[in-house]
């Protein structure tokens, strides 16, 4: 990803422009201790560029009197899920990489009507604005046998983005990205609402959004899921960050569970339950915990 530079017009004077090194290793801890984002030297431009604007349509002098601001609020004040959605990262599309898909269809439907499923549980552990659970949503419903039911649990981080995820409307510009087969899912929008398209209400009736960290002590949903997707997430947090959610996935999974990672992630710098069993596709060498 391309970062922009970051807008140094938005403060009155140079002293207020740029981010200073007490500032930054401030937010740089905060960000880390709520999301378990580890934001590098790199970070500091796309950090500044993300939070400048709203420092000043809230007119605070500078990046130091939010600090100070924030220093006051107790921990359950609203600013703090305001600063966690200003930070983090919605980048997604329809059907993202589409060997998971065939892994699905080739490995994991013939094991679930095997061991006789009559409903599967999915959970989308950063759904970002949506794409994902209904992308997958989609597929199921085309290539699940009718007997075999499925439920998702979508989660994330930035409640700004669950707003739009559970709305299930995207602009006509993300059509393409829906394979012809699959574009029967969708309903396109007419006059006024041309330009948009929206998830039919039988796939939307199957997820179920809620606000969820990853790094929080709570386990997620109410079940144990066959399937968890938390791609291209892991590479955002370090090394003792990725284990505890590794682990999190593991225990909240059911013994013949999977877990799907990004291609461009791995889980071999840490010790887990988790076996890679396709590229980006781990399956468990364990039970997981009943709830």
């Amino acid at each position: 990803m391309k970062l922009m530079a970051p807008d140094v017009s938005i403060f009155s004077s140079k002293e207020e422009k740029y981010m200073q090194d007490e500032d930054f290793a401030y937010f740089q801890a905060l960000v880390l201790n709520m999301t378990g984002i580890s934001l590098g030297e790199k970070k500091r431009d796309l950090l500044q560029t993300r939070l400048g604007p709203y420092i000043r349509d809230n007119n605070f002098k500078n990046f130091s009197g939010y600090r100070q601001y924030l220093n006051t609020l107790p921990s359950d004040h609203a600013e703090w899920q305001k600063l966690i959605n200003l930070v983090t990262t919605n980048k997604t599309d329809f059907f993202r990489e589409p060997a998971h898909f065939d892994y699905i269809e080739t490995n994991l439907i013939p094991q679930w009507i095997k061991m006789g499923k009559k409903e599967v549980h999915i959970w989308s552990a950063a759904c970002s604005s949506g794409e994902e659970p209904y992308t997958l949503a989609m597929f199921l419903e085309s290539k699940l046998p009718k007997d075999i039911k499925y439920k998702f649990f979508a989660s994330d981080i930035d409640t700004n983005i669950l707003v739009k995820a559970q709305n299930g409307v995207y602009p006509h510009s993300k059509y393409h990205e829906i394979p012809e087969e699959f574009k029967k899912s969708v309903d396109l929008g007419r006059g006024v609402v041309s330009d948009w398209f929206r998830i039919k209400k039988n796939l939307k009736d199957n997820i179920t959004f809620e606000i969820y960290n990853l790094i929080e002590d709570s386990m997620p949903g109410n079940q144990l899921f066959d399937l968890v997707l938390c791609r291209n997430v892991m590479i955002y947090f370090p090394k003792e960050i990725i284990k505890i959610v590794a682990d999190k996935i593991y225990q909240s999974t059911t013994k013949e569970g999977t877990l799907f990672i990004g291609h461009s992630e791995s889980l071999q710098a840490i010790k887990s339950g988790w076996l890679p069993h396709a590229p980006s596709v781990y399956k468990k060498v364990g039970k997981g915990k009943k709830r």
